[in-house]
């Protein structure tokens, strides 16, 4: 059984393959950047803590299905983040039982470094398409996460 997105034809079947060895290369230009952090926060700690962040708060629920973990791995990773300093737990303002994640300083800090060697990792990368191609690999992308 195929998607709609997903067609039979060659040259349809061409075109995805293109684009994922095309996202392959970013996605690992990517990486390289974060790996100068080395083992001291983990992929999937800088995963949740860039989630974090980003949301400004997040219940643990939330984060966990964001993550695709379950409640208990998603707790004991912000153990991890909040003992690192990196993560705070907080009393919801609506619940008294739900418990609010929030980046510290030291996480907005260490969020804001992923995201700067992630940009000028793609910076580097895409220096080497015409004006044209990195016009469209923008529009497209754009596009791609407005509807996701």
């Amino acid at each position: 059984m195929h998607s709609n997105m997903i067609s039979d034809s060659p040259g349809e079947q061409t075109g995805l393959a293109r684009a994922e060895a095309g996202l392959s290369v970013l996605a690992e230009a990517m990486q390289r950047a974060v790996e100068q952090l080395g083992s001291v926060t983990p992929p999937a700690q800088l995963r949740a803590l860039l989630i974090v962040d980003e949301a400004g708060a997040i219940n643990l629920t939330k984060l966990a299905r964001m993550l695709g973990a379950s409640t208990s791995a998603t707790s004991k990773l912000c153990d991890r983040l909040v003992a690192a300093g990196l993560l705070a737990r907080q009393q919801a303002a609506a619940s008294r039982r739900e418990i609010t994640l929030r980046s510290t300083e030291s996480g907005q800090r260490v969020a804001q470094w992923v995201r700067d060697q992630r940009r000028a990792a793609l910076d580097r990368t895409l220096a080497s398409l015409s004006p044209e191609g990195r016009q469209d690999l923008a529009r497209g992308l754009a596009e791609l996460a407005r509807r996701v």
